[in-house]
C-alpha cells in the first residue's frame, strides 16, 4: 500500500480555522476584526449622475459623511468593501428613483421602487460597486465591512 501526503498553501482563513494562539493575533490583525465587527455607515451626496459607484473609489469617499471607521485602521481615501448591506436608500437621483433598495448579486436585474415594495440595487461580487436601475447622486448605506485581506491569502505571519 502506497501512503501519500498531501500539502496545501496555508491561508489567512486556514490560520483562523486553527485558532492556534501562537499564530491567531497576527490573522486576527490581517483581517481588520475590529473594523469588520463595526458598522459603517455613509451618506453619500453631491455625486455626479450615473447608475453604478466604487464605493472604494477615493471620488465617492470624498463625498461621503461616514462613521464606523476607525482612525487609522483603513485607507483615508476609500470605504472598505461590503460584507453584507444592512440598509440602502436612495437621497437623490438623475434619472433613477427615491427610496429603499434591497441588494443582491451582480448577476440580478437591477429595478425602481414601486407600490409593491422597496427597490433593488446590485453589489459586485468582490464587494466594491453597487449598481442601481438608473442615475443616482446620492444614497446612504449602513453596511459591515469585509476583511482587510482576502481569507484566501496566502499565509505570512507579521514581521
Amino acid at each position: 500500500m502506497t501512503t501519500t501526503t498531501k500539502t496545501f498553501a496555508e491561508t489567512i482563513q486556514t490560520i483562523l480555522n486553527e485558532a492556534n494562539p501562537n499564530t491567531l493575533a497576527d490573522a486576527l490583525k490581517k483581517i481588520a476584526l475590529g473594523t469588520m465587527m463595526s458598522p459603517v455607515k455613509a451618506v453619500v451626496t453631491g455625486l455626479t449622475a450615473a447608475n453604478s459607484f466604487d464605493l472604494t473609489s477615493a471620488a465617492v469617499f470624498a463625498k461621503a459623511t461616514v462613521t464606523g471607521l476607525p482612525a487609522g485602521e483603513v485607507p483615508a481615501s476609500a470605504l472598505p468593501p461590503i460584507r453584507s448591506v444592512t440598509t440602502l436608500r436612495v437621497t437623490a437621483v438623475g434619472t433613477g428613483a427615491l427610496g429603499p433598495r434591497v441588494v443582491t448579486d451582480a448577476g440580478g436585474t437591477a429595478g425602481a421602487p414601486g407600490a409593491t415594495g422597496p427597490g433593488i440595487a446590485l453589489l459586485s461580487d468582490d464587494g466594491k460597486t453597487l449598481t442601481f436601475e438608473g442615475t443616482v447622486t446620492g444614497f446612504t448605506i449602513e453596511y459591515s465591512p469585509r476583511a482587510l485581506n482576502d481569507l484566501g491569502t496566502g499565509w505570512a505571519p507579521s514581521t
